[in-house]
């Protein structure tokens, strides 16, 4: 009997209860409870009754194992949370670069865990296992802008520090030593493929071989991701497939070498990989694969699935909550579970051979295939929840690369290694380079297919999602009738198309459509008439690329393909930092900019002309007032009217359909809108986006009395300036306006005339 397995799952399950359900104050009574159905387990008999008593045993052990767990590293760490202390820390990896400076994992003395350090740039040149001494204020780690989070828990992060000033020192420590060679082998390994291959090449490479995926650009995050091909770059069971069988053939496939020689490896590249759960969950499988046979036992996938999940959760239970470990472990669920059945379905409808195809590759194409849907079918649900997106083209995608994957891998890792040592065997670099190029050439192809993914922006498409998983219920409950799956894709396929339909149909015509997209604390509205779209600003503070990724979903929804032009106010992280997301996705035909001089944003505006260049995208400065036709619409921008920091050097934009308008000034506070209402005959509007996302220095009174808007938009998300202020909500209702708010309603849509 599989009594591990019948331990490992309800301990997740305790664990998961803990998370998501109940109280603190209700886990020692939800303990005793699984205890007391285990003792009602007593009128079953032999093997039942003894799966029963572990498996309450085990939901008992995972709710106290959380509880004393919280209580150890969590409850201590909060203690701390708005304390300004003097605090010595030892580095745990590499810092990196962060808005205004650096940030690094650490560990502090007499603190349990890790936590999270910001400080400056001075932080940078430090490597792990260096000391620092700094004044810091400490925050939690389980909320993140005043909402809860499970994000650093699960990452066994459990205070975030924020330092003052400049390091009061700093220390030789313990770098250097044995305990942080994993980490410095995967920064030579960076390095070294930052030397050896181009970026967009480089940064899928590195992501392949050690999890890391920062160094991807945006346009091949973006179209992996929309490929369905985003594994590749988790460092998993995939990945330690291929490196047992890089070992394999290097020891001449002998098994029992092989084994002997293969977990110690696995270990250290897991920890190289920096831990991860796919990576744990994936060694740990693979440690009862290889050392079954040494001990003389047969391995059972089930059982190796249960330990792993037991041994990640014994080290930190809050990784119960890391979308990572879910997405690792039901992807397992559907390569043991629906897909073998969907190989034998396949091979059994379809033909037995194609003409000219040779046998192993036609049942490899099955395979690959059955493989594809089964992850599918598991780890959607996921993906809808937490990326608002599921790829339909991945079996494509996976069908396109994946018989190249372990090549690649086997490739890029002795090239790198062999290239980076031995600078005369460089090139052994070439053929991983145009692997590499191939599988981010297939992404991009894949991708591009209309109708390649479903963007979760309504309530309709997850009722959609759910009745599909319905209808696939039913049919597994249908007996004979083989006719009903093909039957049920059919249907889901066309209730897709309905409800795709009813949006795109809603803004069909010339009227003009105004879209305040949910961007977070930013900024992007998108404007449309006839066949023309303009975008106004695309940032967030929250998450630059969610951004990008909002705008291009909110654009697929309503089936508007290219932008005419973007349009930016200003120069600021939470109104441009979307833009690499955005254009990896969307054509865009030209920039209408301020022109900057001296400013402190013109690292911004350097940044977004070169992606100008690197898209083709045209970029005209606006100096003077602009009119464009929108459709039946006219768009006017016009040109910054004070001078100062990048907020009061922006431009203004007036969109005007008949007697309707819409008017957006950006980030300018009330003295630059004194200047703007000054210098030029604005009109009366219908529609005002709030100044600086309800900033109580903006949407001034005078701004006010000059166009007296009937509706406000704020912009806004969840952040620590305190927007939108009371002071600027009052002004805009005294005012008779009706105010609405993304981060209350979701995006907003105002039709003319409608």
């Amino acid at each position: 009997m599989r009594r591990l397995m019948w331990f490992a799952l309800p301990f997740g399950a305790g664990c998961a209860l803990c998370q998501y359900l109940l109280p603190e104050g209700f886990r020692l009574w939800a303990a005793a409870g699984a205890l007391l159905l285990g003792l009602a387990s007593l009128p079953l008999r032999g093997k039942a009754r003894r799966a029963a008593r572990i498996a309450a045993a085990g939901c008992a052990a995972g709710i106290l194992w959380f509880s004393g767990y919280a209580a150890l590293y969590l409850a201590p760490a909060e203690a701390l949370t708005d304390a300004k202390l003097i605090l010595e820390l030892e580095l745990t990896d590499y810092p990196e670069e962060a808005a205004g400076g650096s940030r690094c994992e650490a560990e502090v003395a007499g603190l349990r865990g890790r936590v999270l350090f910001y400080g400056d740039r001075s932080l940078l040149p430090l490597e792990p296992g260096n000391r620092i001494l700094a004044q810091a204020k400490c925050y939690s780690a389980a909320t993140l802008s005043g909402e809860e989070s499970s994000y650093y828990l699960s990452k066994g992060v459990f205070l975030r520090l924020y330092g003052s000033g400049e390091l009061l020192a700093s220390m030789e420590g313990h770098a250097g030593s044995w305990r942080y060679l994993p980490a410095r082998l995967a920064r030579w390994l960076e390095n070294r493929v930052e030397a050896l291959y181009g970026p967009e090449t480089g940064g899928l490479i590195i992501a392949l071989l050690t999890g890391e995926r920062d160094g991807l650009s945006p346009r091949a995050y973006t179209s992996l991701s929309e490929a369905g091909l985003m594994h590749i770059t988790a460092v998993s069971g995939l990945h330690c497939g291929f490196l047992m069988a890089l070992l394999g053939l290097l020891v001449f496939r002998r098994q029992r070498l092989t084994a002997f020689l293969g977990y110690p490896v696995m270990l250290f590249y897991m920890v190289m990989a920096g831990c991860t759960p796919s990576v744990v969950r994936a060694c740990v499988m693979a440690g009862f694969v290889l050392l079954a046979p040494l001990a003389g036992r047969e391995g059972d996938t089930p059982t190796a699935l249960s330990a792993a999940l037991l041994v990640i959760l014994m080290v930190n239970p809050f990784a119960i909550a890391s979308v990572s470990l879910q997405l690792s472990f039901a992807a397992v669920a559907g390569l043991l579970l629906p897909a073998p059945k969907i190989y034998a379905g396949l091979a059994r409808l379809g033909p037995k051979e194609l003409p000219g195809v040779p046998g192993k590759l036609w049942r490899f194409f099955i395979a690959a295939t059955a493989a594809s849907l089964g992850v599918m079918l598991t780890t959607a649900p996921l993906s809808a929840v937490y990326f608002g997106t599921v790829s339909l083209v991945s079996p494509l995608s996976n069908l396109l690369v994946l018989w190249m994957a372990p090549a690649l891998f086997a490739c890029a890792l002795l090239g790198t290694i062999l290239g980076g040592a031995f600078p005369a065997l460089a090139g052994l670099t070439v053929l991983p380079d145009r692997l590499g190029r191939y599988l981010l050439w297939a992404a991009r192809l894949t991708s591009g297919i209309p109708g390649h993914s479903v963007y979760f922006t309504r309530p309709a498409l997850a009722a959609w999602l759910a009745g599909t998983y319905i209808l696939l219920g039913l049919c597994l409950l249908v007996k004979g009738r083989r006719w009903k799956w093909g039957g049920a894709l059919v249907l889901s396929a066309v209730c897709l198309l309905a409800v795709k339909a009813g949006p795109r149909m809603q803004v069909q015509g010339d009227r003009l459509t105004a879209a305040a997209v949910d961007v977070g604390q930013g900024a992007a509205m998108l404007l449309h008439s006839g066949d023309r779209t303009v975008l106004v600003d695309c940032g967030s503070l929250n998450s630059p690329r969610m951004a990008g990724e909002a705008v291009a979903a909110a654009m697929d929804e309503y089936g508007w393909d290219t932008l005419s032009c973007v349009v930016l106010t200003h120069y600021h992280e939470d109104h441009a930092g979307g833009l690499p997301w955005l254009l990896a996705r969307v054509e865009t035909e030209e920039f209408l900019l301020p022109q900057l001089s001296g400013s402190e944003q013109e690292d911004l505006q350097q940044d977004v002309l070169s992606l100008a260049e690197e898209y083709g995208v045209a970029v005209r400065y606006i100096e003077s007032p602009r009119s464009a036709a929108l459709g039946d619409a006219v768009l006017t921008v016009y040109p910054p009217v004070a001078e100062g920091g990048a907020n009061e050097m922006g431009l203004t934009i007036l969109c005007t359909a008949g007697e309707f308008d819409i008017l957006i000034t950006g980030d300018m506070n009330d003295s630059t809108e004194k200047k703007l209402v000054k210098k030029y005959g604005l009109p009366d509007v219908e529609v005002l986006l709030a100044g600086h996302h309800g900033s109580r220095y903006s949407t001034s009174q005078e701004l006010l009395e000059a166009v007296t808007p009937e509706v406000g938009i704020i912009s806004v998300g969840q952040n620590r300036f305190g927007h939108p202020t009371q002071e600027a909500m009052d002004r805009m209702t005294e005012a008779g306006m009706t105010l609405r708010r993304t981060d209350e309603e979701g995006s907003i849509l105002i039709q003319v005339g409608w």
